[in-house]
């Protein structure tokens, strides 16, 4: 589990993170959504310990990772896989050597991780043998997304964390990832989180999490979402911009 107890997180005068509350069951998919620049993305590197809190807790799999050294962090990094919102791929290196680069760095024959790269390839459904040796720029946007993704399953994480994964694409591949996400999830179960402002992902998670000025403000099961009557939730979903959102006594 990832737990997380009153994070706080300020970036000189700018405060981001306001007391966080927030607990990420094991095997489950959460969907943190919010307005840009409420710092979803410095929410998920602070629980993958690449940026530390100035205050707070976070919990994982038992341990406080605030309380961690340099050194003792690299054995929680290795627990997480991380999809950037751009797929971050290398733009010098072919689909191969971008998911293989983990094992190509680690000593791995090329043999051996060629079986590996083809194998995480067809999970994320593309065919390797037409994309094996293309470069980013010859992939589309979906494309990309996806050799992103066999790229972060390849290092085995027990935790996904997806930043935005399905950030300009249409609306057909945008389901398409939504889809994929759902059904490794599943096969693997993983325990995920992801951030997204597309109120279609509610259809392929477990709960969703509203960050809004800093703190978490509502939290509650996808399938039940359209019940709430929390406000915060409604006036993201339906797009409502009628002035300032003022917190519930």
């Amino acid at each position: 589990m990832i737990k997380l107890e009153n994070v706080r997180k300020s970036f000189g005068e700018k405060l981001v993170s306001q007391g966080v509350n927030l607990e990420i069951p094991d095997n489950k998919t959460v969907c943190i959504m919010g307005l840009s620049g409420e710092g979803k993305s410095v929410l998920l590197k602070q629980m993958i310990g690449l940026i530390r809190p100035d205050d707070g807790h976070i919990w994982v799999d038992g341990t406080d990772i605030t309380t961690l050294s340099e050194d003792e962090l690299d054995e929680n990094f290795r627990r997480f896989g991380y999809v950037f919102q751009f797929a971050a791929l290398l733009d010098s290196l072919n689909v191969f050597e971008n998911v293989g680069i983990t094992l190509l760095e680690n000593g791995v024959s090329h043999e051996e991780a060629l079986i590996k790269v083809k194998e995480k390839l067809e999970l994320v459904q593309l065919n390797p043998q037409e994309v094996l040796h293309k470069y980013p720029s010859e992939l589309s946007g979906g494309m990309r997304k996806r050799v992103g993704l066999a790229r972060t399953l390849l290092t085995q994480p027990k935790y996904m964390l997806y930043d935005e994964p399905t950030t300009g694409l249409d609306p057909i591949t945008t389901r398409v990832i939504h889809e994929l996400i759902k059904d490794i999830q599943q096969r693997y179960n993983f325990t995920s989180v992801i951030i997204s402002h597309d109120p279609e992902v509610f259809n392929f998670v477990d709960y969703v999490a509203l960050l809004y000025h800093g703190q978490i403000h509502y939290y509650g099961e996808a399938k039940t979402i359209w019940e709430s009557k929390n406000p915060y939730i409604h006036q993201f979903i339906r797009g409502l911009r009628e002035g300032p959102i003022k917190p519930r006594a």
